[in-house]
């Protein structure tokens, strides 16, 4: 065989689908193979048992195409389910002269389901099962390992545009989401050192909201509000209290902090921050019809030192 041959790669896709759902992508579903996914909800969570290579794949082409990725499945209009992600190499020929491995298969599968937040089912199990053959060439072993890494990832990115295709049938609506970020805020700060926060939108905001603002210290998290008094510029709470309510939509840029660093702040803290419909209650157990953003996240680590 020569060394042309040997850059041969056969692929094979495999998706087993139940009956019941095949019917409803030909009964006018809105199922098409399309390059760039439209889709109609804008919320998703991503819940991976043993399927951790996929979930990050899909987490960031959804993410690419305008999609918010929620950390908790009561938060999503609908849960992917993602399980039992597997990648096996088995040897297909072996050389009869020199008994050395000629041929291998590399086999790809993981099973996806889609429910909404109450259990109700919106996409039936499926397996997605890839298989790609592979002939090696023993003169350039370290070729081989890292085109058969480059063949590894590009299963996981073919297997995730087979599921966006198939999120693509969901009808839940689309939510008017705003991106949000944290600006001027670093990771670590000395005592002393001037500690600035903005919370800032990405893209244009139509409707008012409230912004709900939260820091955690372990397992514990408190909302945070104003307040007039300087020497403690704010306040935490327990119980859900908005950082500002009814915002409008000209309010793009939210001053959070402007203080120094005290030494009694020294700690490790995580900041979040998410705008909710105006008006309501903060309530994780059921956001899906009043989140109104991402949530922005940052871990801040407050020293006594120098840094």
């Amino acid at each position: 065989m020569d060394n042309g041959m040997k850059s041969i790669i056969r692929s094979r896709f495999f998706l087993i689908v139940p009956f019941s759902v095949f019917i409803v992508y030909l009964s006018g579903c809105g199922f098409h193979l399309r390059g760039d996914a439209d889709f109609d909800f804008s919320l998703l969570h991503i819940q991976s048992e043993s399927a951790d290579k996929i979930a990050k794949e899909l987490k960031q082409r959804l993410q690419e195409k305008g999609v918010v990725m929620v950390p908790n499945a009561n938060l999503a209009q609908a849960v992917v389910y993602l399980r039992n992600e597997n990648v096996d190499r088995r040897v297909l020929s072996i050389s009869s002269t020199s008994a050395r491995l000629e041929e291998f298969e590399i086999n790809y599968h993981v099973e996806m389901e889609v429910r909404k937040p109450d259990d109700t089912v919106l996409i039936e199990k499926q397996v997605f099962s890839l298989l790609r053959d592979h002939l090696f060439d023993e003169t350039a072993v370290l070729a081989m390992e890292t085109e058969e890494e480059v063949f590894r990832q590009d299963m996981f990115r073919e297997t995730a545009s087979q599921i966006i295709r198939r999120l693509q049938i969901l009808k839940l609506g689309k939510i008017a989401v705003t991106e949000i970020a944290f600006k001027g805020l670093k990771s670590h700060y000395a005592v002393g050192e001037s500690y600035i926060v903005d919370l800032v939108e990405k893209e244009t905001r139509t409707h008012p909201v409230d912004i709900w603002l939260m820091i955690s210290v372990g397992k514990n998290t408190w909302f945070v509000t104003s307040s007039e008094d300087k020497a403690q510029p704010w306040q935490i709470h327990k119980e859900p209290k908005a950082w500002q309510r009814d915002v409008s939509p000209t309010q793009t840029r939210h001053r959070l902090f402007d203080v120094f660093v005290q030494p009694h702040w020294a700690g490790e803290y995580v900041l979040r921050a998410v705008y909710t419909t105006a008006g309501t209650d903060f309530d994780l157990k059921e956001k899906t019809t009043t989140l109104r953003s991402n949530i922005a996240e940052a871990s801040i680590v407050f020293k006594k030192g120098s840094l």
